[in-house]
């Protein structure tokens, strides 16, 4: 009975020997594992922030150019010149990237408006700053470069200073609908003042 007793008293204290032994083992291997997944996760949501990094829209567009009448001095009021205005319907194409997500994005844009006389060409180039209303709803203000490209009987190129705002409204995480409007001063060759309206949609990727 002793024996018995005594072999039994022996299994338990090697059972409990080798569990002290492996349990370190065990506590490392479910570590490295849980770093391991911890990991794993973080490369795929550094690879989904960064595929998401990328903007590409389209939008039907409407464009107006106003160039003030220059004034002449002592020229009689019923005389005076009217300002020159061109009205555009076209396609926006924009390329937007975001450098700093919440902070800094860039955008390229190119507005396609044909008409009477041939192409206007505006080439926009501007630093956004965005503003995340809700989950689906962010809006931005832009600043940056204008430039224009006539062919309304004579070729003509212009600069200026650009202005943006507008809004995303995501259907899901890759689709929205994008609105936006532009006024755009025009300093080079003459003064002239650009309104532009926006609507389409946009592809995050």
């Amino acid at each position: 009975m002793k024996r018995l007793f005594d072999s039994k008293l022996l299994g338990a204290l090697l059972a409990f020997s080798g569990w002290v032994a492996l349990a370190p083992a065990a506590q490392a291997a479910h570590a490295a594992e849980s770093d391991g997944e911890r990991t794993v996760i973080a490369e795929q949501e550094n690879e989904e922030e960064e595929a998401g990094r990328n903007i590409l829209s389209a939008k039907l567009a409407y464009l107006q150019i106003v160039i003030p009448a220059e004034e002449e001095a002592g020229e009689p009021e019923a005389g005076a010149a009217e300002d020159e205005v061109l009205r555009r319907a076209g396609i926006s194409i924009s390329y937007e990237r975001v450098f700093i997500p919440g902070w800094l994005e860039a955008e390229l844009t190119v507005l396609f408006a044909p008409g009477e006389g041939g192409l206007t060409l505006p080439i926009d180039l501007v630093i956004k700053k965005p503003f995340e209303f809700s989950e689906r709803v962010e809006g931005f203000v832009g600043l940056g470069l204008a430039t224009e490209w006539f062919e309304a009987g004579v070729r003509e190129n212009a600069y200026g200073l650009g202005t943006q705002l507008g809004g995303h409204y995501w259907l899901d995480s890759h689709f929205a609908i994008a609105i936006e409007g532009e006024y755009n001063l025009l300093l080079h060759p003459e003064t002239a003042h650009e309104v532009v309206l926006a609507g389409g949609a946009a592809y995050r990727f």
